[in-house]
């Protein structure tokens, strides 16, 4: 287990510095270009360098997608303790059974007539 944990964390940066280089060569190279940034009538209008503004649009949607799927995370780790609790429950009510003996129970009481699947009586 532990040289695939390696081989991963290897990977994770090979990526990370991969992804890196490749940013900072798009940033030289859409350095000159510029871009203006026009909101409204009441805000100011920004003259930004083109790879900066899809950098800066690429952080803010990384952001917003990171702030919509907190409430969906919350969920999510109340279902799971939720789940286990159950299990948990189900666990402990499984080993109270597995203590009761079998021979204070009544099997002709406990289990619903069925007609055996062996006979041939039916239809």
């Amino acid at each position: 287990m532990g040289i695939i944990r390696t081989i991963f964390v290897y990977a994770l940066v090979f990526a990370l510095l991969l992804t890196g280089a490749t940013l900072a060569i798009f940033i030289w190279s859409n350095f000159d270009q510029r871009v203006v940034i026009y909101f409204t009538d009441y805000f100011r209008t920004f003259e930004l360098p083109l790879s900066a503004a899809l950098v800066g649009a690429l952080v803010i949607g990384f952001l917003f997608s990171f702030i919509l799927s907190i409430p969906n995370q919350f969920r999510l780790r109340g279902r799971v303790r939720d789940h286990r609790r159950k299990i948990e429950r189900l666990e402990s009510e499984l080993a109270e059974l597995r203590k009761l003996p079998l021979s204070d129970v009544d099997l002709s009481t406990a289990l619903p007539d069925s007609p055996d699947p062996g006979s041939t009586d039916g239809p």
